[in-house]
């Protein structure tokens, strides 16, 4: 069996185009942990697992999530990725993020309109 890889805070901060103290941030807010610490220079070591949680949280970040909500999804999939339950709260996760996405959208629209209704006017009275 092949030695799992190791990433120092920088290498994880390159990788993902993030701060170090994004990242510290996400482990002070518990969602990710660096329980090794390099012997000699005492810094954080995060094994392949903390990577791959990294990612997770930056894609749901992308995708508009709530730390809150990001942190229960991991957990969740973490804890049973292949449960029915677990699978059924995810969904209902991105139910929610799909409905406050299609509320967003109805309220630019109706800015949207609201906005070209008074630039007609203003256009016309300038004429």
């Amino acid at each position: 069996m092949s030695e799992e890889r190791l990433f120092s805070i920088s290498e994880l901060a390159s990788l993902f185009d993030v701060s170090s103290r994004t990242i510290r941030y996400y482990e002070e807010v518990g969602m990710l942990t660096s329980e090794m610490r390099d012997s000699l220079t005492k810094q954080r070591i995060y094994t392949n697992q903390e990577r791959r949680r990294l990612k997770m949280i930056l894609r749901g970040k992308k995708l508009g999530f709530s730390l809150q909500e990001i942190k229960e999804m991991i957990e969740l999939y973490e804890a049973n990725p292949e449960g029915v339950e677990e699978k059924k709260a995810i969904i209902q996760h991105a139910d929610r993020k799909i409905q406050e996405i299609n509320e967003q959208i109805l309220q630019l629209q109706m800015l949207r309109d609201e906005i070209t209704a008074h630039k007609e006017r203003y256009i016309q009275k300038s004429e």
